[in-house]
């Protein structure tokens, strides 16, 4: 089961009794969380929503603690929610007393176990009864994350904004939640292409569509010139993949064999460009890239 089945149980209000929710990303089982506690009403948040750290810093509970709390008849006559992260952290015996609650669940509560990391193979024979769910998006995945992250806070994106944005910013999680938490400030319900362009790009002076206009004109002086405002807008990365998707978009129409010569020669180029930005390697790599590019 993948992040498209969690959302699905969100949306059904989580109905089997326990689940088991991993991934290796700390964030989205964070973000899984907070899900989880938007189902509970805001009045009976202190009392039918629960959080267990198993690698408090404090004081580290019990399995018998959480089971008790589970236990607890729920206010307000709706479901109790009890979240325990780090389950990692749990030895396969105190697991096993998890087990023996779970064949028999309270009517009224709702238990969600969070692992960080890959499950080990002797908890996989331990898990009859839980419902498990990786949370690990996949690349394919992404789109459908980020309409579902915007719809709550009230955003509609369409898909050429999301490619955009997946194109510009890349597949970080973390990064791809700020640019998200970005657009809900300005304002707007429904975000298309050139908002995303606003708040990656920033001022609209230049924008990257400009750069690869002059790149195709061969007009060294205004490539340059666009790069210098774009530059001091956008971290390296971040204008390498802005470069890339509109590339990718005029590879799109190419007709004859010489324009998909001329493309497949761009992006060998971006993929050098690429390596070196990550790897360090290589100095002012955007700049040898922008001359490189102006030779093809």
């Amino acid at each position: 089961m993948s992040i498209k089945h969690f959302s699905q149980e969100i949306e059904k209000g989580l109905t089997s009794p326990a689940y088991l929710l991993y991934a290796d990303n700390q964030y989205l089982l964070e973000e899984a969380v907070m899900a989880v506690k938007r189902i509970v009403p805001e009045t009976e948040i202190d009392f039918n929503f629960n959080v267990f750290d198993l690698d408090s810093a404090d004081r580290i509970p019990m399995p018998e603690e959480i089971t008790g709390a589970l236990n607890t008849i729920s206010f307000f006559g709706n479901r109790k929610y009890v979240a325990v992260k780090n389950s990692q952290k749990l030895s396969t015996k105190d697991f096993k007393k998890f087990q023996s609650y779970i064949t028999d669940p309270s009517p009224d509560a709702v238990l969600i176990m969070l692992y960080s990391g890959t499950m080990k193979k002797d908890l996989k024979g331990n898990i009859k009864g839980i419902k498990t769910i990786c949370l690990d998006i996949r690349e394919q995945d992404l789109p459908f994350w980020i309409k579902e992250k915007a719809r709550h806070k009230g955003l509609a994106i369409n898909d050429e904004a999301i490619e955009y944005l997946i194109g510009t910013v890349g597949t970080d999680i973390g990064l791809l939640s700020s640019e998200v938490e970005k657009l809900a400030l300005l304002g707007k319900e429904i975000i298309n292409i050139n908002n995303i362009r606003e708040i990656v790009e920033g001022s609209r002076d230049y924008s990257v569509f400009d750069l690869t206009g002059a790149l195709r004109e061969k007009n060294t002086e205004k490539v340059f010139r666009v790069y210098k405002v774009l530059a001091e807008r956008l971290e390296p990365y971040n204008l390498l993949g802005a470069i890339n998707w509109q590339y990718n978009r005029m590879m799109q129409t190419a007709m004859n064999a010489s324009q998909k010569d001329y493309y497949n020669k761009v992006f060998g180029l971006l993929n050098d460009a690429d390596i070196q930005i990550k790897s360090s390697g290589g100095a002012y790599p955007m700049e040898y890239l922008l001359v490189r590019l102006l030779q093809l």
